[in-house]
């Protein structure tokens, strides 16, 4: 069985913002659902965990953008399981335009959790069999803790409604990309592209939870932000992002 799981999209005009560029969160939307087509082929996926009471979660995500998808542009998306690295499973993917030329490239670290104790599972224990590409990658990043950043300013705060809520009871991610890019305006967007992007999902919302999220001005030689959202309630800190433009 080829190792690298491969699909062919056609960018739609709900894909793309006002600048015909592939919205972000869609990125995601396209990329967990080539990860979630992967691990159900290969046999621990959704309908193979359901039953065992286990489901995975993106905990970190790197990505690289080298150019963007417009509208009617046709994308291939290849994805394949890479490596485990300490309680994570490394996941890369590619995005290649209509010439198989690299546009965007990614790295990410799953964990597989149980559902009853929310406590991570090693997929390699549980499938010693299973055999991972390791001889090909898209980046070498390794998933690292985000240091908080001081000077933040509070954007916006946004309560958690029926449409953010994802096959598992809780804020599905890309949603979390929505909202993080809606604390830039329109004039960032126009004016910049998206460089490189990570993100560190740290603790869940559910249904009727209000999130405020604030954003950081970073120093470097290319303009940066951190941005965070936090639980208002409990005061956890629901992701961080680092998000580098050009």
């Amino acid at each position: 069985m080829n190792p690298i799981y491969q699909n062919i999209i056609k960018i739609s005009a709900f894909d793309v913002d006002s600048n015909n560029r592939l919205r972000i969160n869609r990125l995601f939307d396209y990329f967990q659902d080539a990860a979630s087509n992967d691990a159900e082929r290969l046999g621990f996926g959704y309908k193979d965990f359901i039953p065992k009471s286990l489901f995975w979660v993106l905990s970190w995500i790197k990505i690289e953008f080298l150019d963007y998808p417009k509208f009617m542009d046709e994308v291939e998306i290849q994805t394949w399981g890479k490596k485990q690295h300490k309680l994570y499973s490394m996941r890369d993917f590619l995005f290649l335009n209509s010439k198989d030329e690299i546009i965007i490239k990614g790295t990410s670290a799953w964990l597989l959790l149980d559902a009853k104790s929310l406590r991570p599972k090693v997929l390699t224990q549980l499938y010693p069999e299973l055999k991972m590409l390791e001889t090909k990658v898209a980046l070498t990043d390794l998933p690292n803790k985000l240091s908080p950043f001081e000077k933040l300013e509070l954007i916006y705060s946004k309560v958690i409604r029926y449409s953010d809520i994802d096959l598992n009871n809780h804020t599905n991610n890309a949603k979390y990309v929505e909202l993080m890019f809606d604390c830039f305006d329109q004039e960032i967007h126009k004016e910049h592209n998206v460089k490189t992007l990570t993100i560190s999902f740290n603790a869940e919302t559910k249904f009727g939870d209000e999130i405020s999220l604030y954003k950081g001005t970073m120093n470097s030689s290319l303009p940066s932000h951190y941005v965070e959202a936090k639980n208002k309630i409990t005061n956890a800190v629901v992701f961080q992002a680092v998000v580098e433009w050009k």
